[in-house]
């Protein structure tokens, strides 16, 4: 069931490359447009800006003196003004710009005036009226079909992005500017609109304004061979919303021309194409939400969103090209939201059974501790029999034969490792039931060592090993001492029991910086440097060790473990075929 909940949900994620989601796009489109770099380059386009109210004292003038050049159908348009256009362009001529385009469209021009000559070529505005026909300027203005239409075609969402090069017969203003410039017709499709590369927001084009141009009042050095474009000023609520936010018309007809004319117009991929990039994020997404944990996940998917921005930025500026952000990002989150229950439900299934596994092996554990207890105090009672049996016969047969006496000792000594094993297991089993809690008493660190040496002097006897006990005086501190005892007694044990015979085993304590320090150093055959990390660990014995020196490897175990409940550390330092001292430091405070 949960496979085919997950067959499921893959085919609904895979669905999700098909979603169309066009507003949402161009809403991206619009905001990794605005990351673009500001551009730092030699101005080619110069805008012209012409105020209509400083226009209006001219025509006074032109009233009083009877020199009106034209007539006023309805004064919704702006209008050739004789006197002013002559001057402007004749001020425009003398710093020898590339081309003069007028992007402002003039309604109509007396019969009887003529347009001033130019030395630069001009390009004046069309129209494409309300029901789809070129209305072109007056003749006088533009002979020889020197004109393109001005109109701009904002998207459904009334944010211009695209311009068309042709429309009902007619020419833009940038496809023929091209033609006027390069002097033949464009390499592309001029059926599919171009896709506008705005150079930056409102402001981002040098402007003069054409008014301080007609007074002669500005340097005009910076129009020289470039391209002019005149236009109205006129009120911000007839700026056109751009990506870059609202623009003024002139401004929007510089990024059209600039964009055509330097081939920057971008490039919208292929529905394939699309499609295809998708599909991938989907895989993508899908491998990474079933194969890493859920926070990674998240992590990861973040990460991806925005490397898909980061590609998406990178394609517009540097290579022109928008391949579609906005279903990729959806295909992410819709994944996400799909795959999510299923690993949620997955992982609380683990999780169930993990806790059943948990409770079956509590189970089993318990009932080992209550084995391994009841067995271990089972022995106990042969054990003590043993040994009363061997103390009788030691002390009421004094004449005993050597060897059978010394029979007698093995089996003694036999039945105490037997006796301190299961001593041993019964600690640990207690242990790992429940916390033990030490003692708190004044504790002489030089009595325990005494008397552990008492306790395990024939041992020493047996391997004829000399004993050192350096003892420095130590104050009295707070602790358990038979915990404390029982360490000393394994460490001591265990010097013994891995040196040779006739060797030398030491034992050390000293107080320093308010901690006790006691070692015990061996001349045994030392423990390899990969094996030192597991020797404290329960029943591990080096495998370097002589399998004839009996041991059960909980020594250690329990030494660390009883002067860790000390807040003191247990050390080892060894060199293999020179000895091992182990040590280890108490608080006295």
């Amino acid at each position: 069931m949960p496979q085919l909940s997950l067959t499921v949900r893959i085919a609904l994620a895979l669905l999700l490359v098909s979603v169309p989601l066009p507003s949402f796009d161009q809403w991206l489109y619009d905001h990794v447009f605005q990351l673009q770099p500001k551009q730092v380059q030699k101005p080619a386009y110069v805008l012209v800006r012409v105020s209509e109210g400083k226009l209006s004292n001219l025509l006074e003038k032109e009233y009083q003196n009877n020199e009106l050049s034209l007539a006023l159908p309805d004064g919704t348009r702006p209008i050739w003004r004789k006197a002013f256009y002559e001057s402007l362009i004749s001020r425009l001529n003398q710093h020898s710009p590339k081309l003069i385009v007028f992007t402002t469209f003039f309604d109509w021009v007396d019969p009887k005036t003529t347009p001033p000559q130019s030395q630069t070529p001009i390009l004046f505005s069309s129209l494409i009226d309300e029901e789809g026909k070129l209305v072109p300027p007056p003749p006088r203005l533009a002979p020889d079909a020197h004109f393109g239409f001005n109109n701009l075609f904002p998207d459904n969402d009334n944010v211009l992005r695209q311009s068309p090069l042709i429309y009902s017969s007619g020419k833009s203003l940038a496809l023929k500017a091209y033609e006027f410039l390069k002097g033949s017709a464009p390499p592309v499709d001029l059926t599919q609109p171009i896709h506008i590369f705005f150079k930056g927001p409102a402001g981002t084009f040098p402007s003069l304004d054409a008014w301080d141009v007609f007074e002669n009042t500005t340097d005009l050095a910076l129009l020289r061979d470039q391209v002019v474009l005149i236009g109205r000023e006129g009120s911000p609520s007839h700026d056109v919303e751009t990506p870059f936010g609202k623009m003024s018309r002139l401004e929007i007809q510089g990024n059209i021309v600039r964009t055509f004319l330097e081939s920057k117009q971008i490039q919208i991929l292929s529905s394939p194409i699309q499609l295809l990039a998708s599909f991938l994020t989907v895989v993508g997404a899908i491998g990474i939400i079933l194969y890493f944990p859920l926070s990674v996940a998240w992590l990861l998917l973040m990460l991806f969103a925005s490397v898909l921005v980061m590609l998406s930025y990178m394609s517009l500026i540097w290579f022109k090209a928008w391949w579609g952000l906005a279903n990729p990002l959806f295909c992410i989150l819709g994944t996400h939201l799909l795959l999510i229950g299923f690993k949620i439900g997955r992982q609380e299934e683990k999780q169930w059974r993990i806790q059943e596994e948990s409770k079956y092996l509590k189970e089993m554990d318990e009932f080992k501790n209550n084995f391994v207890s009841l067995f271990s105090h089972d022995l106990k009672t042969p054990i003590a029999k043993i040994k009363a049996i061997l103390d009788r016969l030691q002390s009421e047969n004094p004449s005993l034969d050597p060897s059978v006496r010394q029979g007698l000792s093995g089996v003694e000594r036999a039945n105490n490792e037997l006796a301190r094993l299961i001593s041993d297991i019964l600690r640990i089993t207690k242990m790992e039931s429940m916390p033990i809690e030490p003692a708190k008493e004044v504790v002489d660190i030089n009595r325990l060592v005494e008397s552990a040496i008492q306790r395990l002097s024939f041992l020493f006897e047996e391997k004829e090993i000399k004993l050192v006990a350096n003892l420095e005086p130590l104050f009295a501190m707070e602790g358990d001492p038979q915990l404390l005892l029982e360490v000393i007694t394994n460490l001591l044990e265990n010097a013994v029991k891995y040196s040779p015979s006739k060797s030398q085993v030491v034992i050390q304590t000293q107080e320093t910086d308010h901690q006790v320090r006691v070692s015990v150093r061996d001349e045994g055959p030392g423990i390899p440097e990969e094996e030192l990390p597991r020797v404290t660990s329960k029943f591990y014995r080096g495998k370097s060790v002589d399998k004839s020196t009996r041991g059960s490897g909980l020594g250690l175990y329990l030494a660390k473990y009883f002067v860790e409940l000390h807040r003191g550390t247990l050390h080892l330092t060894s060199e293999p075929g020179r000895g091992t001292e182990v040590s280890f430091t108490l608080p006295i405070r």
